[in-house]
C-alpha cells in the first residue's frame, strides 16, 4: 500500500491492538498493547474528563505526547487529538448517526458495525473512500485493523464508541414559527 507523503508511519497501527488497565489511580491507567508491544499509555478516561475537563493524557511508545479532549464548532462539542504545542491531531463530529473522524492526512467514518440489542452497538467500522479500514470492538476495547490505521483515529473512535457524544443524549426542541396556525 502506497501511503501519502505526509503520514508518519510511527503512529499507523497495522494489527490487533487491546486497550488494557495498568493502574487504577495516576498516569497510566491503561495501555494500549499491539503484537505484545506498548503502543500507547492512557491517563484515565471519562467522559466528563473529556469533554469539560482538562481532557485525557495520552503518551506514544516513540515520546509523543497527545491530550484527548473536547472544542466547541457551531454549537456542537467535538472531541479532538491535540499535540503538544496544542495543534490538531485528530477531530471528531457527528452527523446522522455517524462519526466523522479528520486527521492531517486521512478522512474516515466510524458507524455501528451491528446494532442488535439495547444501547450502543459493540462493534464498529472505521472506513474511509476505499473502504473498511478497522473494526473497533466496545468491550473489551479494541481494535482490528483491515489495513493501517492512525492511532490518533483509533484512540477518538475508543472515545466515540465507549461515550458517544454530549448532544446525541439532548432533548431536541420544537420548532417556533411566529404567525404559525
Amino acid at each position: 500500500m502506497d501511503l501519502p507523503l505526509d503520514i508518519d508511519a510511527r503512529h499507523l497501527l497495522d494489527g490487533p491492538a487491546r486497550l488494557r488497565r495498568v493502574a487504577p489511580w495516576g498516569f497510566p491507567a491503561a495501555a494500549l498493547i499491539g503484537s505484545g508491544e506498548t503502543v500507547a499509555l492512557l491517563g484515565r478516561m471519562g467522559w466528563f474528563r473529556i469533554y469539560f475537563g482538562r481532557g485525557q493524557r495520552i503518551e506514544l511508545a516513540d515520546g509523543t505526547r497527545w491530550t484527548l479532549t473536547s472544542i466547541t464548532t457551531g454549537g456542537t462539542i467535538s472531541p479532538v487529538i491535540l499535540d503538544a504545542s496544542g495543534r490538531r491531531v485528530t477531530q471528531a463530529g457527528f452527523r446522522h448517526g455517524t462519526y466523522g473522524i479528520n486527521g492531517r492526512d486521512y478522512a474516515a467514518v466510524l458507524h455501528p458495525a451491528d446494532t442488535t440489542g439495547l444501547g450502543r452497538a459493540n462493534r464498529w467500522m472505521i472506513s474511509d473512500d476505499d473502504g473498511e479500514v478497522a473494526i473497533i470492538v466496545r468491550s473489551p476495547l479494541s481494535v482490528i485493523p483491515r489495513r493501517p490505521v492512525h492511532v490518533g483515529a483509533v484512540l477518538i473512535a475508543f472515545a466515540l464508541v465507549r461515550f458517544g457524544l454530549p448532544e446525541e443524549s439532548a432533548p431536541l426542541m420544537p420548532a417556533f414559527r411566529w404567525g404559525a396556525r
